[in-house]
């Protein structure tokens, strides 16, 4: 029992002499707020793109630029409301690339918009059609 005890007592000295560096995680850059920063910028491949929420949260605002190369590019944003799937989705062409885009989570009729409630899994997916076939997916989750 003593042999048990010594024994132990080492094994747990040794356990705290040797385990001594622990570090934290990285600090996370701070998001976009109401007052219009950006939710996210992606400069990478496919189309440049700028998703920021409404000054009133109740949708986004997606600019898009760039358009060498890139035939199309569709875009969809999904989330739950209560607890039910809702959706939107759209496409821009170099065409009429230029123009904001604004997808609301809600609904619109006769001028007349109901904003959902409770909305959960937000997420936004950019695909860019390349002009050479290739399809670049850019998925954003949209913590609201």
């Amino acid at each position: 029992m003593k042999k048990f005890l010594t024994a132990f007592v080492l094994t747990s000295f040794a356990l705290l002499v040797l385990v001594s560096g622990v570090k934290a995680a990285k600090t996370r850059p701070p998001r976009g707020s109401a007052t219009g920063t950006p939710v996210a910028r992606t400069y990478t491949r496919g189309i440049y793109s700028t998703v920021r929420f409404r000054p009133d949260r109740l949708g986004l605002l997606i600019n898009f630029s760039g358009f060498s190369g890139i035939t199309t590019v569709t875009y969809t944003l999904t989330y739950e409301a209560n607890g039910i799937p809702q959706g939107a989705m759209g496409t821009a062409t170099p065409e009429t690339g230029s123009e904001q885009r604004e997808l609301l989570f809600g609904t619109c009729s006769h001028g007349t918009c109901r904003y959902h409630t409770n909305i959960t899994n937000a997420r936004l997916v950019i695909d860019s059609k390349l002009t050479s076939g290739l399809i670049i997916r850019k998925p954003y989750r949209i913590n609201i």
